[in-house]
């Protein structure tokens, strides 16, 4: 059975994820795994982000049921994104903008859904199930394809020449996530909230006491001060324009 990932804005402190986890048990959906239930309120971009250097970690056949939906209920559709053999489930606004040359489809709402849809809570009486069904391979819920609907594609900065460049994500432990490519790892700076970081490690152990840029995991370069927070000390927010320049 394919595994289905969860990526939501609901946070932990609601019954929001469980309901949905009790919808995709109850249609014998066993094999479920949290990808990150911490994307900011409303944040698409991060949680685009999140999703487009994640997945292509995961088995193919993953479903990745997917909800950062501050336009519940309104005319936005619903749609199964089938890209690079992963599924991708959710609203059609701009979440999945990275996977433009797959193959979308809108979601059908279907009398096995066994329940009527809350114009307010999609993510447990639409997604759900929908993720349930195309995890089971029974696709008799979507469309014919359609286009998907491209709110803002990631803009990733991937020349040692002066420009911008866009803090993603932070993580819990602050540092800063940008869109610059790893592959410039000692040839910029970056200027945030008027700080200039030129420092570059490779790790965090290496770092002292000040602010440094360091090649992360998903591929980019990262903002880190050593056992302390980045995102704290240059009072930097997601989605945040930052300043490049060559070194």
């Amino acid at each position: 059975m394919p595994l289905i990932a969860l990526l939501t804005d609901f946070g932990l402190e609601d019954t929001y994820v469980s309901e949905m986890k009790a919808v995709l048990f109850s249609q014998r959906q066993e094999h479920i795994v949290d990808l990150t239930h911490g994307v900011q309120p409303g944040n698409i971009i991060q949680g685009q982000f999140l999703l487009q250097t994640s997945f292509h970690h995961f088995p193919p056949g993953t479903v990745f049921l997917s909800v950062v939906d501050p336009g519940v209920g309104t005319k936005r559709h619903p749609v199964a994104v089938h890209y690079r053999e992963c599924w991708f489930v959710g609203p059609d606004n701009g979440l999945f903008s990275f996977a433009q040359s797959g193959s979308v489809h809108q979601i059908l709402p279907m009398e096995q859904f066994d329940r009527r849809i809350s114009d307010t809570f999609h993510g447990r009486d639409l997604f759900a199930p929908a993720a349930a069904m195309i995890a089971s391979g029974k696709l008799s819920v979507l469309s014919a394809p359609v286009h998907l609907q491209e709110i803002q594609p990631l803009k990733f900065h991937d020349t040692a020449e002066p420009g911008r460049s866009v803090i993603y994500h932070m993580d819990r432990f602050g540092n800063l996530i940008t869109g610059i490519v790893n592959a410039l790892a000692g040839q910029v700076a970056v200027a945030v909230n008027g700080t200039v970081i030129d420092r570059h490690e490779t790790t965090f152990g290496y770092g002292e006491q000040d602010l440094f840029l360091f090649p992360g995991s998903r591929g980019f370069l990262e903002i880190a001060l050593r056992n302390n927070s980045a995102a704290d000390r240059l009072q930097a927010k997601i989605n945040q324009p930052i300043e490049v320049y060559p070194i």
